[in-house]
């Protein structure tokens, strides 16, 4: 029987710091708690796990650059949980894409009574919609101007239909929307209306969310060529329906999500998308092969959502008749920090990417680019590790092309700024607002998502937002956070994880073929039910832990003798004492520290310990138990 009889936990922040797929989501999301469920069979359970801290779920659970699952402790043992291709499988099963979805049902909560403040929201993109969805929450008014036709920002107008469809998009806004918020479309900050014209208008705070949707300039001779053009005007054309003459030889310049996500993007709106020979399929899936492998190697994503529109710019491009995309970066193939399967998905359809290369110029004839000539680099950043590329002079090429994308960077659009706004910008073309709180130099004014801290996932833009709303209700009404909770730890049957769990490698979403990447299909699907189980049961379930009572302890060591990690070491405290860091590798807070010269102490290794619960098993006295640490009181 379970005894939950343990309602005190000594130390909560120890303990939360295990979970660390909790911890490195921006939005905290419990992504142990519905991979749990998952392999429990409970469903609905993990949706609404999955969909309660973000109102994205269903996207994220295609897009998101997952720093949940790149801090997965399974890492340690092998490879880590495919945390965000599960957060898709119960999408589809209970979220805005399942059959019968109904927004008015679970876990959307119901706003609380009306309050008098309106507040405006400049920018439809996930980061001002998650703001707008929490204010409704929390009673507010919220009206939300956007510049373009449609809602959702960078999710609509540049993540292509083939890794985002659109309907998906629609119905998580349509979600957003239905708790009364009102949405102006074509509303352009700057230009149909200023910020002293919200302030007439009655609205009491504002949350700026307009993105960065202005590319960077390529300094070189030939910038100006008919035929150069940036990234994401090209993806906004693209995607709103314009149709962008790219020729038959596609150079995208850049290491980024845009100059990827253009390169996909052109890809498939080709007339003949069986037109590549055996020898290029071949040739782009051996590329592939290596890019995987050096991906696998890397301990950090860096800019990911830079390097994955580099991915789908290019991949665009060869599906608009385009004969033959290149992507030339300044990085190298280990250094590129977008995901490992968006650059493999690239080079499989054949988008070649040509590491270590720096535009020097740009040339064209009669005012039309025909080419670009590169020099290799040999490095990019110093040994402070500050970007400063060094190239070698001597190892020019030239590269014909027809149409040069350039995606070098993007920065917000702060030529709307009044003299009597009383906003600042900084250095970098950013608007300066507290990390913490998002608040702008002006009271009452707060920013967050691409226009506050440049390019960045989806994920944090939404945790932006949701942060944005609390300190917008801080400002008007004085409103607290809800209160902390308070923890327990239940303690368990005895835990024993299946040989077979932990033997399990880990498994990646389905594709469709190469051969059938054409139009808007998705390129990416979901795991089978089966599948789906086999991934969640690989958990170690780091919210449970071991726990040593001291007190109880006779120092036998089978504790030790029976870890199959070797995560636990039994030693002679007086050497700790002595000169050991006993604030870091001693558990004290079950017992007291043990005494110089008499009693033993256990070590473990948290890294290595996969919650097993033999230590817990073997123990003769009971002083090992295995603990499930919860809030309570939610």
């Amino acid at each position: 029987m379970v005894d939950t009889s343990r309602i005190q936990v000594p130390d909560v922040e120890y303990f939360s710091r295990q979970v660390l797929c909790r911890e490195g989501c921006p939005v905290r999301t419990d992504a142990g708690g519905y991979v749990r469920a998952i392999a429990e069979g409970r469903y609905e359970d993990a949706y609404t796990i999955a969909r309660s801290p973000n109102p994205f779920a269903s996207i994220c659970g295609r897009i998101c650059n997952a720093p949940c699952q790149a801090r997965c402790r399974r890492s340690a043992l092998d490879e880590t949980v495919s945390i965000r291709a599960l957060k898709r499988f119960v999408c589809e099963r209970f979220g805005v894409e399942s059959p019968g979805f109904s927004p008015s049902g679970p876990p959307p909560a119901v706003p609380t009574p009306h309050r008098d403040s309106r507040v405006a929201v400049i920018g439809a993109g996930p980061a001002g919609l998650s703001c707008a969805h929490d204010l409704a929450l929390l009673g507010y008014s919220v009206t939300v101007f956007e510049a373009a036709p449609k809602a959702g920002g960078m999710l609509t107008l540049g993540i292509p239909e083939y890794r985002l469809p659109r309907d998906i998009i629609e119905a998580e806004i349509g979600v957003v929307l239905s708790l009364g918020i009102e949405l102006r479309t074509n509303q352009r900050l700057g230009q149909d209306f200023f910020l002293s014209d919200l302030y007439e208008q009655g609205f009491k705070s504002i949350f700026l969310g307009i993105g960065a949707h202005q590319s960077r300039s390529l300094t070189v001779e030939g910038a100006n060529l008919d035929g150069v053009m940036p990234a994401i005007d090209y993806l906004l054309n693209h995607h709103l329906g314009y149709r962008v003459d790219l020729g038959q030889r596609v150079v995208v310049i850049g290491g980024g999500n845009v100059a990827l996500d253009a390169a996909r993007s052109a890809l498939r709106h080709t007339d003949d998308p069986s037109s590549l020979s055996d020898r290029e399929v071949r040739e782009a899936l051996g590329q592939a092969r290596e890019v995987l492998h050096l991906m696998t190697k890397r301990a950090d994503a860096g800019s990911e959502k830079e390097m994955q529109v580099a991915i789908d710019a290019a991949r665009q491009a060869l599906r608009a008749g385009v004969r033959e995309v290149d992507v030339y970066c300044l990085e190298s193939l280990d250094e590129m920090p977008a995901s490992y399967t968006e650059i493999s998905h690239a080079t499989e359809e054949a988008i070649k990417i040509h590491p270590r290369y720096g535009p020097r110029r740009i040339l064209g004839r009669n005012g039309k680019v025909t080419g670009v000539e590169f020099v290799q680099v040999k490095s990019v950043f110093d040994d402070a590790g500050r970007f400063n590329p060094i190239y070698d002079e001597d190892s020019r090429i030239i590269v014909d092309a027809e149409t040069v994308v350039l995606a070098i960077g993007q920065a917000p659009n702060l030529s709307w700024i009044q003299p009597d706004d009383g906003l600042t910008v900084t250095p970098r073309g950013a608007l300066l607002c507290d990390p913490d709180t998002l608040s702008t130099t002006r009271a009452g004014v707060f920013a967050g998502g691409d226009v506050a801290f440049g390019a960045r996932n989806v994920i944090h833009a939404v945790a932006e937002g949701r942060r944005a709303a609390r300190s917008i209700a801080r400002h008007l009404d004085g409103l607290e956070d809800v209160e902390e909770p308070s923890y327990r730890t239940t303690i368990l049957p005895h835990r024993r994880v299946e040989e077979s769990l932990l033997t399990t490698g880990q498994a990646e979403p389905p594709t469709i073929p190469i051969d059938r990447r054409i139009g808007v299909t998705e390129v990416e699907l979901s795991f089978e039910r089966g599948q789906a189980f086999d991934q969640a049961a690989r958990c170690l379930e780091c919210h449970i832990s071991p726990v040593f009572n001291g007190d109880q302890c006779v120092a036998c060591g089978g504790c030790v003798d029976v870890c199959p990690e070797y995560c636990l070491s039994l030693v002679d405290s007086a050497a700790l004492a002595d000169g050991g860091d006993l604030d870091r590798v001693l558990d004290k807070r079950y017992s007291s520290s043990p005494e110089p010269q008499r009693f033993a102490a256990i070590l473990k290794d948290e890294t290595l310990c996969i919650r097993c619960g033999l230590c817990a098993e073997r123990c003769p006295v009971g002083a090992v138990t295995m603990e499930r640490v919860e809030a309570i009181g939610l």
